[in-house]
């Protein structure tokens, strides 16, 4: 009797800490359970919830553990708050359901501040946000993460302008990202900082609105959904990417609207690739870039025109872009043959115009000239030359 006793206590400790796991995200610690007042020293990513499900805002001082502290709360169970391990923070006694006393941005699908100038600077050009887009505004609060933020299927993670820091910062592959998007999540209102790591994976249909890249690591963002998704970027920029901005492993549609992007201390690498040599790689694969301005990229977009595996090919559709660096410098839109993993390289095909893989015009580009220095018309850059574009404007830059 005593030994079935000791088993059968056994089995429910062992249940009591699968529940217990299950109500923080990996790599967190339970700080306090639900209606109990917690406190974290520093500006920190809480969450809050059970059962896989998890809502997040970034606080510091005190604030009650429930609902009305996070805008929402997980039905069926006690709700916990929880922080990244390692990044302290502790429980008090049990409180009423007041307002959190803590600073903090909200997890709720709120939308941003107004509209106004960027304050990022390149050279002597200030970029601005795209016309009727949130400002980069300096962040209130630097958090450190010790992992990896999911934002779970259906849910939006509003970062309330503050900024993100997970890990290196270099071109290193294989890298995590900062933020992880489930199936229908939305991620608003982020500055992700110069510890960037691989910033943003969609792993299906997702929203991306208003996030700045202060400092591109491997990559900004990857849309990895399957066939038939969309990752939708709109609003936002980012800087410094010395080799893909945008890019685009599973199948699917890229669809990025408003954005401002710039390499302003060396000539960066491609704005978005399709992926050339996947594991499994296959098309077809659709990327959209409309009203955004693009600074010092060698390449807009590379797409796969064939794949050696007879998959269908991509298609890029660009409209209304502002280029910086024309004068025959950059391949607007460049094809390659896209391979599998271990099957030699994604061979460079040319530049295109006006075909079923690249569907653009002149009239769909804006040269940006320097103020004062001449017009050059297309050059060759690849397989024939570019022509020249249809709209110029001339702006005080120096590179």
């Amino acid at each position: 009797m005593n030994a079935k006793r000791i088993a059968l206590a056994a089995m429910l400790l062992g249940l009591s800490s699968g529940a217990w796991g299950a109500n923080r995200p990996a790599g967190y610690v339970t700080i306090c359970t639900e209606n109990k007042t917690c406190s974290v020293a520093t500006s920190t990513n809480v969450a809050f919830g059970r059962a896989d499900q998890f809502f997040y805002k970034v606080l510091s001082g005190s604030f009650v553990c429930n609902e009305t502290s996070f805008g929402g709360r997980i039905a069926g169970g006690v709700n916990e708050c929880s922080v990244p391990s390692g990044s302290g923070g502790s429980s008090s006694s049990s409180s009423s359901s007041g307002a959190s006393s803590s600073s903090g941005s909200s997890s709720s699908s709120s939308s941003a501040s107004s509209s106004s100038s960027s304050s990022a600077t390149s050279g002597n050009v200030t970029l601005q946000a795209w016309p009727s887009c949130p400002a980069y505004v300096a962040p209130p609060n630097t958090v450190p993460l010790m992992a990896t933020v999911v934002v779970p299927a259906g849910t939006t993670y509003d970062g309330g302008g503050n900024r993100f820091q997970l890990t290196d910062g270099g071109q290193a592959e294989g890298q995590p990202p900062v933020f992880l998007l489930e199936e229908g999540a939305s991620l608003r209102n982020v500055v992700i900082g110069n510890l960037a790591a691989d910033g943003v994976h969609c792993n299906g249909n997702c929203s991306v609105y208003n996030v700045w890249w202060e400092d591109i690591g491997e990559d900004a963002a990857t849309a990895k959904g399957g066939a038939g998704t969309t990752m939708r970027v709109d609003c936002g920029g980012a800087f410094l990417g010395t080799d893909k901005t945008f890019q685009h492993n599973g199948q699917g549609t890229l669809h990025i609207t408003r954005f401002v992007a710039d390499n302003w201390k060396s000539k960066g690498g491609k704005f978005y690739r399709s992926c050339g040599d996947c594991t499994g790689n296959k098309g077809p694969r659709t990327v959209i870039i409309e009203d955004s301005r693009i600074h010092n990229h060698q390449t807009i977009v590379g797409v796969n025109s064939s794949y050696s595996n007879g998959s269908p090919r991509d298609t890029a559709t660009l409209r209304n872009l502002l280029l910086l660096r024309w004068n025959g410098e950059i391949e607007v839109c460049s094809t390659f043959n896209g391979v599998e993993k271990g099957s030699g390289s994604s061979s460079e095909k040319g530049t295109e115009w006006n075909t079923a893989t690249c569907n653009l015009s002149p009239s769909d580009i804006t040269a940006i000239d320097k103020l004062g220095g001449s017009k050059k018309t297309g050059i060759d850059p690849g397989n024939g030359p570019d022509p020249a574009p249809v709209n110029r404007v001339q702006e005080n830059w120096s590179y």
